[in-house]
């Protein structure tokens, strides 16, 4: 069994082939948040009225994954991501138990043969050392479901997914909620790669604190309310090209600032020795991947950063992926059965 899971700092998603029919693939998708909430007799009248699972966590009742979306209206305290600032909890352990139980229920069983898990991991560059502390408790929870873990980078992963009309060759840019993946790749291989530790999170964030978007808790502390931020984003028709009003242009302003940091690692990228040596000055398309490149102007705001910045000459195209809210999953799974192909190879030579 080949399963792919990407843990993300606002989602987590698996897929893996049908059991039953390997020609489907079945993929799910759980919130990686949990919600608190007051542990009285009302409030666990009205969760089990609704069916909503819960646990009971220091005086609190513990609603996880998709399910706190759900019961979110019992609470007056935001959701809290399961990933803080993108990073595994390390004096959470209610939160370490809750990635447990979410990961188990998001993977297949293992089938005894060639079980293989892709992952990401959150949390910036793979030279880092939360990184790889993120990756050791990731993997762990991974193997206790029986499955030998491989981590693959984001960037690289949703170029296998989509980049089939340019031979796997380009530049697959990945913008998730707390980082921002990069990678250059020629015919499938990475040549180059880079995370820059900065995604929709920060931007929602400042777009809450700069117009008091707010929560207030029964004592009157505040909380910067970025679920009313996103629900925005989505559903009012906003373009980062054509801002209408003072919140529009703010976020504007917002996504530019990261797509210039954006734009200035993969300059320097293309004028890396191992790049210049692969590709010489071959133009190269831009494939954007992750559910913040979604929002309306996106690919155009990039184009004109690249321009900015002088880099436009070696830029040939700039495109959104298929599904780009999947591609890092898709392109693990992928990656994985290569990984298995390839081992497979091996084994009878």
């Amino acid at each position: 069994m080949i399963c792919s899971i990407d843990f993300g700092a606002n989602w987590i998603r698996s897929v893996f082939r049908s059991p039953e029919n390997p020609d489907r693939l079945s993929m799910f998708a759980g919130r990686s948040e949990y919600a608190l909430i007051d542990d009285t007799p009302a409030h666990r009248t009205a969760l089990e009225g609704q069916n909503i699972p819960y646990a009971i966590c220091e005086g609190a009742l513990a609603v996880v994954g998709n399910s706190a979306e759900k019961a979110q209206w019992l609470s007056r305290v935001p959701g809290t991501s399961l990933f803080v600032d993108g990073q595994v909890p390390s004096d959470d352990a209610p939160a370490r138990q809750m990635l447990s139980i979410l990961t188990d229920a998001m993977l297949p069983a293992p089938s005894g043969k060639n079980d293989l898990c892709i992952l990401t991991v959150p949390g910036g560059s793979e030279n880092q050392a939360q990184f790889e502390r993120n990756a050791e408790f990731l993997c762990r929870l991974v193997r206790m479901k029986g499955f030998r873990p491989v981590v693959v980078n984001a960037a690289e992963a949703a170029l296998l997914a989509c980049g089939n009309e340019s031979a796997f060759t380009g530049i697959s840019v990945v913008m998730g909620a707390e980082t921002t993946s990069v990678c250059v790749s020629r015919y499938g291989v990475c040549i180059a790669k880079e995370s820059i530790a900065i995604g929709s999170n920060w931007i929602d964030s400042e777009v809450a604190r700069q117009f008091a978007i707010q929560q207030w808790d029964d004592e009157g502390n505040a909380y910067l309310d970025l679920e009313t931020v996103r629900q925005w984003k989505q559903q009012g028709r906003v373009h980062l090209r054509n801002a209408l009003s003072d919140r529009e242009r703010a976020l504007s302003r917002l996504y530019t600032a990261v797509l210039d940091r954006v734009t200035r690692t993969i300059g320097t990228m293309l004028n890396s020795h191992a790049v210049k040596t692969a590709l010489q000055k071959q133009r190269m398309p831009v494939l954007l991947s992750g559910g913040a490149v979604m929002i309306d102007g996106f690919a155009s705001l990039l184009t004109e950063r690249f321009i900015e910045q002088e880099l436009a000459d070696r830029i040939l195209s700039v495109r959104i992926a298929q599904d780009a809210t999947t591609a890092v999953v898709r392109g693990g799974l992928i990656y994985g059965e290569l990984e298995v192909r390839a081992q497979r190879k091996e084994d009878a030579a």
